[in-house]
């Protein structure tokens, strides 16, 4: 192998060093105090302009690939770093400073395991992990889980160290337990491990001619066979928001599982909807679209400040139809039981995204599934107020776990005997539902989700 040149080894000290800082800082602001990592990172990027593109996709790998594997890679980071992470006041401290070579051998593991391309960088990060770089090559990116694991192990033999790996270790140790189906345990962590894809809906009657236009500027969409106007995205390498198409609001992104939601309530035109929980507004933008533009949309949130969002979402894909209204969670008037449909899309744990935010697991407390259960209940049972007779109610939640979804369906038709379970059409199938449907990430390569539908009694 031809040697570097001082220069080019100079640049790849900056880049290793730039990932190194950043990936400590986002680690300990989401390990030690609880911060979204994507947040963190955003913020770390803005206060260093001088971040070339490369740098900073590096960067960003780095961080979710040490989040996505940490279950594995906790004994590979540095000492102090981990037993900072102990201390009762850790919320007040500053991550530990270490030096980039303690760093090395876990940031190495990271690029092993996940399923990106190895940086060039690689073969340096392995000589300061004090890594045989003569065996790097065979390290890289083995094709099944249980090899990924066995090149961690070598590498951890390499630096005298023993460990045990376990599926289990990368998720919370209580995951299983709160699965409807533990079985699938095994299965959904092999999903989790895969970085997943960026999925967009197009906000067009001419989807055609807009895969042609994302194909012209530089990006490979691939449309879901069942679901109209679903693209797929894997490893982007264009920034989409500068795009024409998605400034001239032709395109939203949304993931998938979002989208079967927006499908689930198959809102018609001229119809009423009610967005209790809209958020961003992605699913009152979809629900717009699938009303071709007729009808009315309100959308609310009980954080109004997040509904600011939507309404430049909604002039920039030119939708009249959606106004957005303030909600207080409590029932509404008799009076006010006006629409045809309306969508719960409730607060949950978040547990169906862990793929996309895997930082998350990590933070996530048993306790508060429990929590959001009430929670949840509250919010539909409260929403379910202003459907009229004969209208539809859509519950949905961005959770794996039965306690937010199965039970509080259950739950709310104990207590509501008007409402009864509306079976549909599974929109990535085709195939019947009895009102519910848990979608996993293998079921269409996206977040998981969970719907239920339900039909107010005349």
């Amino acid at each position: 192998m031809k040697p570097k040149s001082p220069l080019v080894d100079k640049k790849v000290q900056a880049q290793l060093r730039a990932c190194t800082q950043t990936a400590a800082a986002v680690l300990w602001e989401s390990l030690a105090c609880g911060r979204p990592a994507d947040r963190t990172l955003a913020g770390l990027m803005r206060g260093h302009r001088e971040y070339g593109s490369r740098d900073r996709r590096l960067i960003s790998n780095t961080v979710f690939a040490l989040f996505r594997w940490w279950g594995w890679l906790r004994p590979l980071a540095p000492y102090a770093f981990l037993e900072a992470l102990q201390a009762e006041n850790r919320q007040e401290l500053a991550a530990p400073e270490r030096p980039m070579r303690e760093w090395a051998p876990i940031i190495l593991a990271a690029w092993l395991l996940d399923d990106s391309e190895i940086p060039e960088a690689a073969t340096t990060l392995a000589r300061q992990a004090g890594a045989d770089t003569r065996h790097l090559e065979s390290w890289v990116q083995p094709a099944v889980l249980q090899k990924r694991g066995a090149a961690v192990l070598r590498l951890l033999k390499a630096l005298n160290q023993d460990s045990v790996l376990c599926l289990e270790a990368l998720a919370p140790d209580w995951t299983a337990e709160e699965l409807q189906d533990p079985t699938l345990m095994e299965k959904l962590v092999g999903w989790l491990q895969r970085r997943p894809p960026l999925w967009l809906r197009a906000q067009t009657a001419d989807a055609e001619a807009l895969v042609r236009e994302l194909s012209e500027a530089g990006l490979a969409p691939r449309p879901h066979p069942q679901m109209p106007g679903a693209l797929r995205l894997d490893d982007p390498r264009v920034n989409l928001y500068t795009l024409l198409a998605y400034r001239k609001g032709r395109v939203e992104v949304q993931d998938l599982a979002s989208q079967v939601i927006g499908a689930v309530c198959s809102p018609k035109p001229k119809e009423r909807w009610w967005d209790a929980c809209a958020g961003g507004g992605g699913k009152s933008l979809q629900l717009a679209a699938l009303m071709q533009g007729s009808g009315s949309v309100t959308a609310s949130d009980i954080r109004a400040y997040k509904l600011e969002d939507l309404k430049m979402r909604a002039r920039r894909g030119g939708f009249s139809n959606i106004r957005c209204k303030p909600w207080d969670g409590k029932r509404l008037r008799a009076k006010q039981a006006k629409y045809d449909g309306v969508l719960v899309d409730a607060p949950c744990t978040c547990s169906g995204t862990w793929r996309r935010n895997p930082d998350a697991r990590w933070t996530s407390l048993r306790e508060e599934i429990v929590e959001m259960g009430d929670l949840q209940f509250g919010i539909l049972s409260h929403a379910a107020s202003g459907v009229k007779p004969g209208g539809v109610l859509v519950y949905g939640t961005c959770s794996l776990f039965r306690r937010e979804n199965d039970e509080v369906v259950g739950r709310f038709l104990h207590e509501n005997p008007e409402f009864k379970l509306d079976p549909f059409t599974n929109p990535l199938t085709g195939q019947p539902c009895n009102g519910t449907l848990q979608i996993w990430p293998w079921d269409g390569n996206c977040d998981a989700m969970f719907a239920a539908r339900f039909r107010r009694q005349d």
